[in-house]
């Protein structure tokens, strides 16, 4: 999954700041509002891909059901990204990252003009670039900051064991850490 569903309100919120920092744009109806509106799109699109990703899980139950040694030499991330691509593009939704931002990016733009939130004198393209280089900033340091959590807890004093309740919530407090250090929280 590309954004999390914890991740919209900060995503949301740090796009509407990038615009209203660029001076470009005013929103009549307020800063509250359009980050009302830039959350409910982009979790929209969470939803899409959550979706997608339950019918996938769905598919692979099935087939465990059907027959339990059909998968047992299969690497299971490898086969579920293949039929996650499959629906996906059955479904008309962007798997390719930077696509599927600029796609969002500019899905935002027009719901904002459409809704009257957003104003603004220049191209649509120059502001679907803000939100686009929005998000990804917001998601290359998220990415930073889990991989520097994963760094500090490999190095941690004692050995954790990965997937144990220790390690999760040492993980958790790091990450978060990580998180705030680079004020994405």
């Amino acid at each position: 999954m590309l954004i999390k569903e914890a991740q919209v309100p900060f995503i949301a919120r740090k796009v509407a700041t990038d615009l209203l920092k660029s001076g470009l744009v005013t929103f009549p109806k307020g800063i509250d509002e359009a980050i009302k509106e830039i959350e409910e799109i982009i979790l929209d699109d969470v939803l899409f891909e959550k979706s997608i990703e339950d019918k996938v899980r769905e598919i692979l139950e099935k087939q465990e059901e059907e027959n339990e040694y059909m998968l047992y030499d299969v690497d299971r991330r490898e086969l579920f990204k293949l039929i996650k691509r499959k629906i996906a593009q059955e479904e008309g939704f962007i798997i390719n990252k930077e696509e599927r931002i600029n796609d969002l990016a500019a899905f935002i733009v027009q719901e904002l003009w459409d809704d009257e939130v957003i104003d603004y004198d220049v191209r649509d393209g120059k502001i679907k670039n803000i939100i686009f280089d929005s998000i990804m900033e917001f998601l290359n340091r998220e990415r930073a900051a889990r991989e520097a959590a994963f760094e500090k807890i490999e190095h941690y004093k004692r050995p954790l064991v990965p997937g144990s309740d220790e390690w999760n919530l040492v993980f958790q407090r790091l990450y978060e850490q990580e998180l705030r250090k680079r004020g994405l929280i």
